[in-house]
């Protein structure tokens, strides 16, 4: 369980540094116009997300129920999913 928890906040500090670049690229997506709806739905969904996991990280083991861990996988999900739906409607090829 130890390693998991190290495994968690690595995976934390990466998912932060990536949000930086998403971050870039949506607002000058959202300055020019260009932006889908998605992308809102999207970063909505995902900052949530990393708000949990936050909590996750600080709090260790004392709030790391199933329920809560079903609660974040479900947000995690929903994020990945709006980010593939955000691609596909940016380049075009939404099936």
């Amino acid at each position: 369980m130890i390693g998991h928890g190290k495994m968690a906040t690595g995976g934390y500090v990466l998912a932060l540094l990536s949000v930086l670049y998403m971050l870039y690229s949506a607002y000058n997506l959202t300055i020019s116009g260009k932006a889908p709806s998605v992308i809102y739905t999207h970063g909505l969904f995902g900052a949530t997300s990393l708000a949990f996991g936050f909590i996750f990280i600080i709090n260790r083991w004392s709030w790391k129920t199933r329920r809560n861990m079903r609660i974040l996988l479900a947000l995690w999900v929903l994020t990945f999913s709006g980010g593939i739906s955000f691609y596909f409607a940016f380049t075009g090829k939404f099936p």
